[in-house]
């Protein structure tokens, strides 16, 4: 019993200072796990480091009214363009 709890707790603390903190790299800057938007795109930065991005829908509408330019200042998605349509 002894020796099954020694070796669990080895290998415990093996797994938590063998933990790296994951970063991901966009456009030069570095982004730590979790969500972050970045120039009217939704970036998701995994724990694996890979890298997820949602960009800008397409709008379809039965009657456009209007366009909508893209603006930055806005958080996404609503910065995002596209057509204004008619409700």
């Amino acid at each position: 019993m002894r020796a099954t709890l020694l070796l669990f707790g080895i290998l415990l603390a093996l797994c938590l200072f063998s933990r790296v903190e994951a970063e991901c790299v966009v456009d030069g800057e570095k982004l730590p796990v979790g969500e972050h938007i970045r120039k009217c795109r939704k970036y998701t930065c995994h724990e694996s480091g890979s890298l997820s991005a949602l960009g800008c829908p397409a709008y379809l509408c039965k009657e456009q009214i209007g366009y909508r330019k893209e603006d930055l200042s806005k958080p996404y998605p609503e910065c995002c363009e596209g057509p204004i349509c008619k409700p």
